[in-house]
């Protein structure tokens, strides 16, 4: 808003002073400028009055050279719903994130016809860049137990455990927040291409995990961060690093919680799996409807005409027998205990009543145990807005 008697600011001008003072991940991906700022009766701030931001592409940069990057530049546009996408328009930087992702990686093998992973859209945001990886992809890369969010190829990296179901892709947005110079890896769950078999126990999924971790990283001091099921693996991958003399820097918990005290130890019903995949697809059974099945999330998101229909139509079984698998494991695991600092971070909004709190890590971790409070729900944790405020403190220095 300006000031009284001056012109409307110059958004551009605002960007470039932010991005003198703050890290790449702090600067605001939209600027919108206002007659006046809505105010409450009480004289503050109406934050629900505020329009939502518009993500636009530069107006002044590069075109389309080619008819592969015209069509990847009206794909981007199509997906980001935005009029126009300059071929070095960074697909996160205009509001993309995971799911969205997943719509475009779709887009792209229907219109182009190259399967390319999803991790190629995560490494080359632009299509500038993944113009470059077009025929390059190998099917399935976008499951690998180690994906990369952005690679850097050194420096510090922070390593992220997927939740429950198994994918790791929520860490996207991390491609836009994460600091000029730091790597994000994210660990994805073995058998999501319904081909390797499942672990045994949490212990020998974070034995694997911290041999995937020391290919990129041979020595600590070591970033580990987990949401939900994530945090108690990566809590273990802690300990296991810990007893190998390995420097543990940051152990991040996302709403995460050690479920051997308080979890029943019945077999997870197929009514619970299809509840919680319903739940991560972002589906739900309408009023007066009867309960989800399996068929019928896939049928909602095909109606819904969802970016998940084709992963659900392809793997839903696999993530299923993942979920069912992750369930039991966590439910059996009784954490050690780690020598070192734990940070944990609380869904603040719809908190569950069913779970114990935070101080229940405290018999599991000899250090110093700080609980931050986030103003999302704990399915919001992956939001980008959640991440960006997480990791301004976990991100690691160097």
């Amino acid at each position: 808003v300006a000031e009284p008697g001056n012109d409307a600011p110059d958004t551009e001008a605002l960007r470039a002073h932010a991005a003198g003072l703050l890290p790449e991940y702090m600067v605001p991906s939209a600027f919108v400028v206002l007659d006046r700022l809505p105010l409450t009766t009480n004289g503050k701030l109406n934050r629900r009055a505020l329009p939502a931001p518009v993500f636009a592409a530069d107006a002044a940069g590069r075109g389309p050279r080619n008819p592969r990057e015209e069509i990847l530049c009206g794909l981007f546009a199509e997906i980001l719903g935005v009029p126009t996408v300059g071929i070095d328009d960074n697909f996160f930087e205009l509001g993309g994130h995971s799911l969205l992702a997943v719509q475009l990686i779709s887009r792209i093998r229907d219109v182009l016809g190259d399967g390319l992973a999803i991790r190629a859209l995560f490494a080359a945001p632009t299509v500038a860049t993944l113009v470059e990886q077009l025929g390059r992809s190998s099917g399935g890369a976008e499951f690998d137990v180690l994906l990369p969010i952005k690679d850097h190829g050194g420096g510090s990296s922070v390593f992220c455990v997927h939740p429950v179901s198994g994918i790791g892709w929520c860490y996207a947005p991390l491609a836009g927040i994460a600091s000029p110079g730091h790597s994000v890896f994210a660990l994805q769950a073995r058998g999501l291409d319904g081909e390797e078999s499942l672990p045994g126990s949490l212990r020998e999924m974070a034995a694997d995990y911290v041999r995937q971790i020391r290919a990129v990283q041979e020595s600590g001091p070591y970033h580990l961060m987990g949401w939900s099921f994530g945090g108690v693996v990566a809590h273990e991958m802690a300990v296991q690093l810990r007893a190998r003399g390995e420097r543990v820097e940051t152990l991040a918990l996302l709403d995460s919680y050690p479920a051997h005290e308080t979890a029943t130890r019945l077999p997870i019903t197929e009514e619970d799996v299809t509840a919680g995949l319903a739940e991560f697809f972002g589906v739900r059974a309408g009023d007066g409807e009867e309960p989800l099945t399996m068929t019928g999330i896939v049928a909602a998101l095909r109606r819904d005409r969802s970016m998940f229909t084709e992963l659900a139509e392809r793997h839903l079984a696999d993530i299923a027998a993942i979920y069912r698998n992750n369930h039991r494991i966590m439910t059996e695991h009784v954490p050690g205990e780690f020598d070192g600092d734990v940070r944990f971070y609380e869904a603040g909004r719809e908190r569950p009543t069913d779970v114990c709190a935070a101080t229940a890590w405290k018999s599991h971790v000899s250090g110093r145990l700080d609980i931050a409070r986030i103003a999302c729900s704990h399915a919001e944790m992956a939001r980008p807005e959640s991440l960006a405020e997480i990791w301004q403190v976990i991100a690691p220095v160097g």
